[in-house]
């Protein structure tokens, strides 16, 4: 094939995606509208993409971009002292954390027990996965006012507790759990607490600079041991870039790998992956070079804008917020609206949302889920107006009958 044989493949595949660029989607990208952030993130992808991270002796470049990324996030944590790594997404830097709990636990206790990792109901699937991988059991436990809940993490706490872990915020509902509480309790049981930050960390820093009131969730909180957060979402760095801080460089080395054993070279790897391309590390220095604190904080204006025109037009047509709103998560119900069939009906006018089915057991209703991004506070008076109309619209019946699914009833005979 040509060239342009290539290329028209690819558009045409392209064809069949969501535009992410219009602010109709709340969900997935993080999107600016800003060309020149797009621009320069392309240039440094493109320019590393042929480089490895494999072996820094070889494209010392990749030192210097690891350095300063980390170095940033590490400042935006308060962590003077932390130490960290270049990951390609949150689900690897969790796992990156709860590999150096697991690790340092069995120094400390010994390899007898399953160790234990306690997190609220609302935590991340990703620490799931990394427990399932590593060998780690998850105990989930209930949420109060769609936080974890204080008191339950208190009396689970165990000689099996390797890790305590919480979000700021969480996914579901854009809450940020009670770190400081709860990291009280695991400094008082020696035991360590991963913050997953890898929604917040590049935007409630911010949100905090722009005077808005933010519990303290970093390192500023004795007891947090190690904070993951994504420079793909509110960093605006292409996909595959995020990181994991540690309080000390005995935690770090707990999450690395080493083998000097193998006939070849010296296997280092301060990651999941051996290979991986210095694309995404590039990209995510360029940008985060190209808007430096003020650029992230007028973004952070933009979320703040939008989610205050957001949050008050779906109030004045009935929605509630399933917890408090202190984030850029925006969680809305209405328990006399059909979910379901609004969703539909904003897609029909071009609004792609989420739906949540909720938890029933902690009194968390069905409700909507919106991710904000800056581009959102152009679009925001539009989406109101939409979701007015959304409102109006008759649901179809099949997503009426799988609401009642939803809802735990039974479904309507057809």
């Amino acid at each position: 094939m040509t060239i342009d044989d290539v290329l028209s493949l690819l558009e045409k595949a392209e064809s069949e995606d969501l535009n992410p660029r219009t602010g109709r989607l709340f969900a997935y990208v993080y999107e600016t509208g800003d060309e020149n952030i797009r621009k320069v993130a392309e240039k440094a992808l493109v320019r590393f993409a042929e480089k490895n991270l494999l072996d820094f002796t070889v494209f010392r470049s990749a030192v210097f971009f690891e350095k300063e990324v980390v170095g940033f996030a590490r400042n935006l944590m308060h962590g003077d002292a932390a130490v960290g790594s270049f990951t390609f997404g949150g689900t690897e830097s969790i796992m990156l954390a709860v590999k150096a709990a697991r690790d340092y636990y069995r120094k400390k206790e010994g390899t007898a027990e399953v160790p234990e990792i306690l997190a609220p109901i609302s935590i991340h699937p990703a620490f799931l996965k990394a427990a399932d991988y590593l060998g780690l059991k998850v105990v989930r436990l209930p949420v109060k006012d769609a936080k974890g809940d204080v008191d339950a993490f208190a009396e689970a706490v165990s000689g099996k507790t390797a890790l305590i872990a919480l979000s700021a915020p969480n996914w579901p509902f854009g809450t940020i759990d009670p770190v400081e509480e709860i990291a009280e309790i695991a400094a008082e049981r020696n035991v360590l607490l991963h913050v997953d930050a890898c929604l917040g960390g590049f935007i409630l820093p911010f949100f905090e600079m722009l005077g808005e009131k933010i519990p303290k969730f970093d390192f500023r909180v004795e007891g947090v041991t190690s904070i993951s957060l994504d420079a793909h979402k509110y960093g605006y760095a292409p996909k595959g870039a995020s990181v994991v801080l540690f309080r000390d460089a005995e935690l770090k080395k707990c999450s690395m790998f080493v083998d000097v054993t193998s006939p070849g070279y010296v296997f280092v790897n301060q990651a999941v992956l051996s290979s991986r391309p210095e694309g995404p590390l590039a990209a995510a220095f360029a940008v985060i070079k190209y808007l430096g604190v003020e650029g992230y904080k007028e973004l952070a204006s933009k979320i703040l804008s939008a989610r205050d025109k957001i949050y008050r037009g779906l109030k004045s047509l009935g929605f509630e917020s399933v917890g408090e709103v202190e984030s850029s998560v925006l969680a809305m119900t209405n328990p006399d609206v059909d979910l379901m069939g609004f969703v539909n009906n904003m897609k029909k006018l071009g609004w792609q949302l989420h739906l949540q089915k909720g938890l029933k057991e902690y009194d968390i209703p069905d409700n909507i889920h919106l991710t904000l991004s800056p581009v959102h506070d152009g679009v925001a008076e539009k989406f109101v107006e939409d979701a007015a109309k959304a409102l109006e619209m008759e649901p179809e019946l099949t997503l009426s009958r799988f609401t009642q699914w939803l809802k735990g009833g039974s479904l309507p005979k057809s």
